[in-house]
């Protein structure tokens, strides 16, 4: 098939959506697919994915429905013979699917790792009468979708997230905690993803606070960078974490930052299947998370982390020095978190129920494969 990629992300941004898309036109490439990507002009997405040397085709997208946009997306849909167009965004979905009302494009999917979609008659519009079906990584989501009582079951099909079976890398730890001025000899306790309002990083930094008054020995470690670090930074000076609290900035490769780690939190006010906490998982690092999203389907039980009430920090510090007092413990968990990630999640299964959910050779509508 020739597939088509969409996603209409900031050029600032860089985050699980896009690593998402990325991971899976590799996948689908090694399976003979010809893939596009389209993207905002000089877009971190965009310069990625070219370096990963997949044809792109940069946009200077600006609303929703730009006749400029939606004219040059059909003729290239027209051109490139597509099959199958994937968009990440809604204002993704509505150019996509204006623009293949004559380039005759069977289908077109959205997909959503995050609830994104409303119960507003402009999400009925858009997603009755110009996009075929949706792709999203939790049940959790695909319930609150069914909620709104106007998608039927079939319309939205649930394909969790996969990951590389990898072993966990031998990084040096050390050198981790050299590269960024860390004190050697302390438990780590990591937080991975953007620096913006969903991921809740004053949580983070309360939880932090609570955990300091009960055990002194751990330092705190924020990998990412965006638009609220300034304030994050004023946050760690208010809270006299300075001395605790260590900032990376934007990593490319965010694996040996786990493996410094010893357990990682995840305090984010929603998500949908979370890239950051399955990295964690197959790195056999014990993870303390908010019961948003998808999390339970990651970590169905305490054997492989532990969920706790969402925005309750007292219960996440809780559980979280439970770990720093048993380490073994803590070892435990995190080797059960990654037999279950390499038995469940795998990047090939994944990529093979997405190749499968677009048969697009048959005549009946593309929602009706959402089965």
């Amino acid at each position: 098939m020739n597939i088509f990629f969409l996603n209409s992300i900031g050029t600032q941004t860089w985050g699980g959506g896009e690593k998402w898309m990325l991971t899976l036109a590799r996948g689908l490439s090694q399976r003979g697919h010809q893939i596009y990507f389209a993207g905002r002009k000089q877009s971190r997405f965009i310069n990625r994915v070219s370096r990963a040397d997949f044809p792109v085709f940069p946009l200077n997208i600006t609303g929703d429905f730009s006749p400029g946009n939606i004219f040059r997306l059909g003729n290239i849909f027209r051109q490139k013979k597509i099959d199958v167009i994937i968009a990440n965004f809604n204002k993704d979905c509505r150019l996509a699917g204006l623009a293949r009302l004559y380039s005759r494009t069977p289908v077109l999917v959205a997909r959503n790792g995050l609830p994104i979609l409303q119960n507003k008659w402009r999400y009925r519009l858009t997603y009755r009468y110009l996009v075929d079906g949706i792709i999203t990584n939790t049940q959790a989501i695909k319930n609150r979708y069914l909620s709104f009582g106007w998608l039927p079951d079939s319309f939205i099909k649930v394909i969790h997230n996969g990951i590389a079976p990898e072993k966990p890398r031998n990084s040096s730890r050390e050198k981790s905690l050299h590269d960024f001025h860390m004190p050697p000899g302390k438990q780590i306790i990591g937080i991975f993803g953007r620096l913006v309002k969903q991921k809740q990083h004053d949580l983070f930094l309360q939880t932090a606070h609570l955990i300091l008054k009960e055990h002194q020995d751990v330092i705190f470690l924020i990998v990412g960078d965006g638009p609220l670090r300034r304030e994050i930074e004023t946050r760690i000076e208010k809270l006299q974490l300075k001395d605790s609290v260590f900032m990376t900035g934007h990593q490319t490769d965010v694996m040996p930052f786990y493996h410094a780690c010893d357990i990682v939190l995840l305090t984010s006010e929603d998500e949908g299947l979370p890239n950051v906490v399955m990295e964690a998982m197959l790195n056999a690092k014990p993870v303390v998370a908010f019961d948003v999203g998808g999390i339970k389907e990651l970590i169905p039980s305490d054997r492989f982390g532990f969920v706790v009430p969402a925005n309750n920090i007292e219960s996440l510090a809780k559980k979280t020095i439970a770990i720093l007092k048993e380490p073994a413990y803590g070892q435990e968990i995190g080797n059960n978190a990654r037999n279950r990630i390499l038995s469940l999640f795998s990047l090939e299964k994944m990529v093979l129920q997405v190749e499968h959910a677009f048969p697009v050779t048959s005549p009946l509508p593309a929602h009706l494969f959402f089965t």
